[in-house]
């Protein structure tokens, strides 16, 4: 097992806004719907503006669990944090519109995102389709400005992909599991193992017309 922290030179004491990839780590990258410049203040904390804007941790991931700090600044009701594991989505390959064509190379990956009352997560097959829609209620409503722990997990049991989202509302009681499901089908190329380990990437995503600030991130690369 190996524990990666994401968001170590976050704390340097250098602040740096910029676009692409972080002037102080080339393994996050910002990316995606628009050119708006991503802020790393020097003391942890990054925030993420923008629509679908999102960095890219460029850290292999096969069986692995995510953990993040998220400080919400949430603007309309549908506003969220999504994370995305097990992610290639942006390899050379074909597009998937409507369904079709999907392409092996390109699975977007395992996600979880939660808003202020509830959870979501999709399977994106090839980059732009997504399908094993599920969503789910959270113990309770996420507050602007008020940090909770969000916790992903995606492993391999037998034949299906387990994932396990929870959240950490950071008040003494601990991680609430709020989504406990299967991929009872994957593609094959979704349990290649030998593809994700040779490249792959997870991303922490801003959807919606506010904000988010994280910090606090760790990658656990399971066996």
């Amino acid at each position: 097992m190996v524990v990666f922290n994401i968001s170590e030179t976050w704390s340097n004491g250098n602040k740096r806004i910029f676009r692409g990839f972080d002037p102080d780590d080339d393994k996050v990258e910002v990316r995606a719907n628009g050119n708006i410049p991503c802020l790393i203040d020097g003391n942890g904390n990054c925030t993420i503006t923008g629509d679908r804007r999102r960095i890219y941790c460029h850290y292999n991931n096969y069986n692995a669990i995510l953990t993040v700090t998220l400080i919400p600044h949430f603007v309309g009701t549908n506003d969220n944090c999504s994370l995305k594991m097990r992610s290639r989505h942006n390899e050379p390959g074909m597009t998937c519109k409507g369904g079709s064509p999907l392409d092996g190379n390109r699975f977007g990956g395992y996600g979880f995102a939660v808003n202020e009352n509830g959870w979501n997560s999709k399977r994106e097959s090839t980059h732009n389709c997504h399908d094993e829609h599920r969503s789910g209620s959270v113990p309770m409503k996420m507050q602007n400005e008020k940090a909770v722990k969000l916790r992903h997990s995606v492993k391999d049991e037998g034949g299906n992909v387990h994932q396990i989202g929870e959240i950490d509302y950071m008040d003494g009681n601990g991680f609430h599991k709020v989504m406990d499901i299967y991929d009872n089908s994957p593609e094959p190329w979704m349990v290649d193992r030998d593809l994700y380990e040779a490249k792959s990437y997870f991303w922490i995503r801003n959807n919606g017309s506010g904000s988010i600030t994280i910090r606090d991130v760790s990658l656990k690369v399971l066996p």
